[in-house]
C-alpha cells in the first residue's frame, strides 16, 4: 500500500522549496509564468495524450467531466441568486472563483502518487470537466462582469473567446489524444516514450508552482468576500462529494477523486483573468493561496480517513 504521509510530505516539501526559491529572490512570479507555459504547453498535454490515447472508455469514465460541468454550473446559479444585489465588480469576482478548481497543479501529482495510474486516468477527466469549466463559463463571467467592459463602454467578443479556447494546447491533447483512443490507433513506443519522459517533469514543476505562486500578504479588508467565496466552495464540495462518495456504485477510488476533485483550490487561470478584465488581482491572489492551503490540508485528511 501507498504511504499517504510520505506522498503528501514530499509534495509539501517540493512546495515549500518552490516558495524559499521565490524568497531568495532565485525565482520570482515573472519566471513562474515561464514555468507555467512549460507545463501548459508540454509537460501536461504529454501526459493527457500519453492517458487519452489508452484510456478504456466507460459509462463510469463519461460521467466524471459531466458530473465536474453540472456542479460548476449548479453552485454558479446558486451564487446567481445568492449576489444578485452586490455591485457588478465584486459580482463577476465572486462568480468566477466560486467554480472551476486547480485540478493540474494540486490534484494531478498527488493522485499520481497515491493511485497511480489508474488514479490520474480519472483524474485526467476531472480536469477535462474542469477545463471547460475554467476556460469557457470562468472567461465569460470574468468577460460579462469586468469593470474595464463597464468603463470602457466595450462588448463581450464570444468570437475571441472561442479562438482561445480552441488554441489551448492541453484542450487539444484531450481531442487528439481521444481521436487516437476511438479509431483504435496506437503511438510508435518511441511517441510513447517520448511523452512519458516529458510526462514525469510535471509533478516537480506544477509543486514548484504551487510554492512560487504562494503570497502570504493578505489584506484585511477583503475577508469578508473572501469567506464568502470560501463558505461557498468547501460547504456546497463537501456536502456533494460526501453523496457521490456514498451513493456512487464505483469503486474507491473513483469515488475519492470525486470526492477530491470538488474541493480543489481555485484555480490558477483566474490570476491571468483578474488582470486582463482589471479585477482586484490581490484578492485573487489571497483567494489561490488559501485555498491552496485549505484543500492540501483536507486532501490529506480525507485520504488518511476514507482509505486508499
Amino acid at each position: 500500500m501507498v504511504d499517504v504521509n510520505y506522498v503528501f510530505l514530499l509534495s509539501l516539501v517540493i512546495i515549500i522549496i518552490g516558495f524559499i526559491l521565490k524568497k531568495l529572490k532565485i525565482i520570482t512570479e515573472e519566471n513562474a509564468k515561464v514555468i507555467a507555459k512549460i507545463i501548459f504547453n508540454v509537460t501536461l498535454p504529454a501526459i493527457i495524450l500519453s492517458v487519452m490515447s489508452t484510456l478504456e472508455i466507460n459509462i463510469a469514465l463519461i460521467l466524471i467531466p459531466i458530473i465536474m460541468i453540472v456542479f460548476s454550473l449548479g453552485v454558479l446559479v446558486f451564487a446567481l441568486i445568492l449576489f444578485r444585489n452586490i455591485p457588478r465588480e465584486r459580482k463577476g469576482l465572486i462568480l468566477m472563483t466560486v467554480i472551476g478548481f486547480n485540478v493540474v497543479h494540486l490534484a494531478f501529482p498527488l493522485v499520481q502518487g497515491i493511485w497511480g495510474e489508474e488514479g490520474f486516468q480519472y483524474i485526467a477527466l476531472v480536469d477535462m470537466g474542469n477545463a471547460i469549466t475554467v476556460f469557457l463559463i470562468c472567461y465569460l463571467i470574468a468577460s460579462i462582469f469586468s469593470p474595464k467592459i463597464e468603463s470602457e463602454g466595450l462588448e463581450v467578443n464570444f468570437k475571441y473567446i472561442g479562438k482561445k479556447l480552441l488554441k489551448s494546447t492541453p484542450l487539444i491533447a484531450y481531442i487528439v489524444g481521444l481521436s487516437i483512443n476511438f479509431s483504435g490507433a496506437t503511438l510508435p513506443d518511441f511517441v510513447m516514450d517520448l511523452l512519458s519522459i516529458l510526462g514525469r517533469a510535471n509533478t516537480a514543476l506544477t509543486l514548484l508552482l504551487l510554492g512560487i505562486y504562494l503570497n502570504f500578504k493578505f489584506e484585511k479588508a477583503e475577508w469578508g468576500l473572501i469567506l464568502k467565496v470560501l463558505v461557498i466552495r468547501y460547504s456546497i464540495g463537501l456536502v456533494v462529494g460526501f453523496i457521490l462518495f456514498l451513493y456512487l456504485p464505483f469503486n474507491l477510488v473513483y469515488r475519492m477523486i470525486i470526492l477530491i476533485a470538488l474541493i480543489l483550490p481555485v484555480g490558477l487561470a483566474t490570476i491571468p483573468f483578474s488582470v486582463e478584465f482589471d479585477y482586484d488581482e490581490r484578492i485573487i491572489n489571497m483567494m489561490v493561496t488559501l485555498t491552496i492551503i485549505i484543500s492540501f490540508s483536507l486532501m490529506w485528511i480525507l485520504v488518511l480517513v476514507l482509505g486508499v
